[in-house]
């Protein structure tokens, strides 16, 4: 998304701006920690800057995570899930969340 000057006069640049906001898209990048659902093989994420399109970079910042073998199953409008092998406790994740 481009964000607008704020001297903007065309409105439906700003309407387009609005709408993309509406569905979670902005130019941000979030960075953030989760802890895999220990014994599960999938663990949702709730992000507020998650949106459609969105790539979710992940980096495992424990053995156990790593072990996880981590991957993007799904991404929605303020959530994404990642699928995983059976993880053990303590299993933490450091993401980067990037819309397009």
């Amino acid at each position: 998304m481009i964000v607008p000057s704020r001297g903007e006069r065309d409105t439906g640049r700003l309407v387009e701006c609005l709408s993309a906001l509406a569905q979670g898209g902005s130019n941000a990048l979030g960075a953030r920690i989760v802890t895999l659902e220990p014994g599960a093989t999938e663990t949702a994420v709730v992000d507020p800057l998650c949106g459609p399109g969105s790539v979710v970079m992940m980096s495992p910042a424990s053995a156990e995570a790593a072990a996880a073998q981590p991957w993007q199953k799904l991404v929605e409008t303020r959530r994404f899930v990642i699928g995983h092998l059976p993880a053990g406790p303590g299993a933490i994740l450091r993401y980067e969340l990037r819309r397009p």
